[in-house]
């Protein structure tokens, strides 16, 4: 991808259909605190000290990953819930925060725009976990820890020399 905020991302895809598609980067930690985002949800004091993920390049509200299908707007996969609705994440803030994630923005594609960028080689797909989604180390080790388990026959697809880039600054 010749766009820097998806080098080295990892993206969980959150909603895929014939509207376009939306995940988050669930590894690219910001410096800005919750607090910074939470004052424009609610007048009381935030409730978590928790460092905030940059979900994407497209604007949106402060959405939650969390382990709560009970409070999920979306079940993402088994043990992934999100969460973007206002009312909602107010709640889930309020609680014990349990394995829960914090992000600003997302990764937002129109009708055909992913399945393009896929069948021309542009993303590595692997199934979604839980363990990575709330790893603790979420930053760029975490996609060296994901392209490393990648099954062989995808990650060969990407070795396509049709679909490899002549600027080595691309890959």
């Amino acid at each position: 991808m010749d766009d820097p905020h998806f080098e080295h991302a990892v993206i969980l895809m959150i909603e895929h259909g014939d509207n376009g598609a939306m995940g988050l980067i669930i590894n690219q930690p910001m410096e800005t605190k919750v607090d910074e985002v939470w004052d424009q949800m609610s007048v009381l004091p935030c409730p978590v000290d928790q460092s905030l993920m940059r979900g994407g390049p497209c604007d949106g509200p402060l959405m939650l990953l969390h382990d709560r299908p009970q409070q999920a707007q979306i079940e993402v996969c088994r043990g992934v819930c999100f969460t973007a609705d206002e009312p909602m994440v107010r709640e889930l803030l309020a609680e014990d925060p349990g394995a829960m994630r914090y992000f600003v923005g997302y990764a937002g594609w129109g009708p055909g725009q992913l399945e393009d960028e896929l069948n021309r080689g542009g993303w590595l797909v692997t199934q979604a976990n839980a363990d990575v989604v709330f790893d603790p180390d979420a930053d760029d080790g975490l996609w060296m820890r994901v392209i490393t388990g990648i099954d062989r026959s995808i990650a060969m697809l990407a070795m396509n020399p049709k679909l490899v880039p002549r600027d080595p600054s691309m890959n």
